[in-house]
């Protein structure tokens, strides 16, 4: 039997708090020997492909533009065309979904997200050399926080006279984010680790820029000692949980009795669902426009 599970990221919670089963899928059943009926596909969406590559070609663009390289409009479309299709063949080359992408179509609504971001206030401080004082990071990098490691660092990390700013981007945001600032005050743990910045929460500042409904949207939080206490009981809950889980899944070890996504368009992105009990059933939602 594997370790319980210890890992915290944004992307673990939203799988988790989305469908149990595609967590189970994707974070449990890679520590236990199973047959390649669940083994995790190379297959994305081309909706996901198209976000993917948008994010990966915003920070090749912050990359340039940290170090005084300027890029036109043409660069970013050529960049992000191929960027496109690229993904679309790392992710789609057996082409198991039998999905034929209309590139054009994403091409353009990536360009059109892209373009639109860089017009957001804070990142054209960034572009229009406001911010002078600023860096981006990867979030790869792991913060210990007791027993569990946590994904969480900035996307985008500046300062301004005596204070710090932290942000995060998403680029599909969902319709529902009810923990929404206690999930951005997770950055504030990537700060305490980090040698160069103030150890108060008075000294930062937190935003969130994520992308819906066909429009870029900024938060700001403001953080507090009571806000960070509730963040680091939301991490301990949420691990609790998925172990919770976890230990029903190793239990039964069936995993098509786990608890499923209600939303059809969750589903329809999902890399899982061709053996998925209820895929049949909900042929007609993963039709709908």
């Amino acid at each position: 039997m594997s370790n319980y599970v210890s890992e915290w990221s944004l992307t673990r919670r939203k799988v988790f708090t989305n469908c149990a089963r595609r967590f189970s899928i994707k974070y449990l059943t890679n520590n236990i020997q199973k047959t390649g009926e669940y083994s995790a596909p190379r297959w994305r969406s081309p909706y996901d492909v198209m976000i993917i590559s948008t994010r990966e070609v915003f920070f090749q663009w912050l990359k340039d533009l940290h170090n005084n390289v300027i890029w036109t409009g043409k660069t970013i479309y050529s960049n992000l065309r191929f960027k496109i299709i690229t993904n679309l063949y790392k992710f789609n080359s057996q082409n198991t979904e039998g999905i034929k992408p209309d590139k054009d179509r994403l091409i353009s609504n990536g360009y059109a997200r892209l373009k639109t971001l860089l017009r957001q206030p804070l990142i054209r401080k960034l572009s229009s050399g406001e911010i002078r004082e600023w860096s981006f990071h990867e979030r790869t990098g792991v913060v210990t926080f007791g027993h569990l490691q946590v994904y969480c660092s900035p996307d985008i990390v500046f300062r301004t006279a005596n204070k710090w700013h932290l942000v995060r981007l998403n680029f599909q945001s969902e319709c529902k984010q009810p923990y929404l600032d206690l999930e951005l005050c997770t950055m504030l743990l990537w700060s305490k680790g980090n040698q160069y910045m103030p150890n108060l929460e008075s000294k930062f500042t937190i935003y969130g820029i994520f992308f819906l409904d066909g429009k870029w949207y900024q938060r700001r939080v403001i953080p507090s000692q009571r806000m960070l206490q509730e963040t680091k009981q939301l991490l301990e809950k949420d691990v609790h949980h998925m172990n919770v889980l976890r230990d029903y899944f190793y239990r039964t070890s069936n995993i098509d009795t786990l608890p499923l996504t209600k939303s059809p368009m969750y589903c329809k992105r999902c890399p899982y669902k061709t053996n998925c009990p209820v895929f049949g059933d909900r042929q007609d939602d993963f039709n709908k426009p």
